[in-house]
């Protein structure tokens, strides 16, 4: 008979000291989630207004002073655009929502099973009551203009401390480095330093492309759709426009509705619009992200 044999396993102390302290981080970095998340978020907009700035600065004017002047052209412009926006986007859902009950049934004729299915678990009530409260919601934003552009930030006290967070990130030059200096050992400083500013070039780079596609895309989508959907152009362009800045599926998504309600008037109007929305695509992946990401990532 074999011999019984037995394995023994010895975990140092400092392997374990290692691993608990691993997850306390990783604790602590949950704790503090949220303020990772604000600083992200104003570490973004930092990267996105700082190069103006560096131009009002070469142009004598304090770099505190072309922040403040930054904020208020901003809220000026956001106010201008919902005031612009709001109206015909309203008008339109609320046209999408009277009419959903007859674009869901032009598209249920063919597909009586489908129909049913969908009758059983209330899917058209769920949708038609859905787009009425987006209609509703906009609708009260038409009226409070304000009160619109706070909640588009779920909590005042975050969007203020984002503005905080990031005017010192931007008045302060290489704050963003200072910061994680204070936390590391001075050999690693040089390359910290060099670190954040790499990091700053490319989140900063990466998001204006994203916004400059956005805008692109949104703009191509409602100069074709105007002539297919005019309807519902200024609406599905905006979709269009946002969903572009969803990694990989962000085209797909946005194209989705669009080509829905372009089946639900004709089979040559779905057609039209599924074409429109691959040739965007193709221009998209062929000359518009390597000419942008190119120019703003490098």
């Amino acid at each position: 008979m074999a011999e019984n044999q037995s394995i023994n396993i010895s975990v140092s102390t400092g392997t374990i000291l290692k691993i608990v302290g691993i997850f306390l981080v990783l604790a602590f970095v949950y704790l503090i989630r949220d303020i990772l998340i604000t600083v992200f978020v104003a570490l973004i907009f930092a990267t996105l207004i700082e190069p103006v700035v560096n131009k009002l600065e070469a142009k004598k004017v304090p770099r505190g002073v072309g922040v403040i002047i930054i904020y208020i052209i901003l809220i000026l412009f956001l106010v201008f655009v919902v005031r612009m926006l709001i109206p015909p986007i309203v008008e339109q859902v609320g046209l999408l929502a009277v009419n959903f009950p007859n674009f869901w049934n032009r598209i249920m004729e063919n597909f009586e099973s489908l129909r049913q299915y969908s009758e059983q678990q209330g899917f058209l009530d769920n949708i038609q009551r859905s787009l009425t409260g987006i209609q509703s919601n906009l609708s009260k934003a038409a009226t409070g203009v304000y009160a619109f552009i706070v909640s588009i930030f779920r909590n005042l006290v975050n969007f203020l401390v984002v503005l905080v967070v990031t005017f010192y990130l931007v008045v302060q030059k290489g704050a963003l480095s200072k910061v994680l200096k204070a936390l590391a050992p001075s050999k690693y400083h040089l390359y910290l330093e060099d670190l954040s500013l790499r990091i700053q070039q490319k989140i900063g780079g990466w998001a204006r492309g994203q916004l400059l596609l956005g805008l692109i895309i949104g703009v191509f989508s409602f100069v074709g759709l105007i002539f297919i959907l005019p309807k519902y152009a200024l609406v599905l362009a905006i979709v269009a426009g946002i969903t572009e800045m969803i990694p990989y599926l962000g085209p797909l998504i946005g194209a989705i509705p669009a080509v829905f309600l372009g089946f639900t008037v004709s089979f040559g109007h779905g057609l039209a619009v599924l074409i429109l929305y691959v040739v965007i695509q193709q221009l998209e992946n062929n000359v518009i992200v390597p000419q942008v990401m190119k120019k703003q990532v490098g």
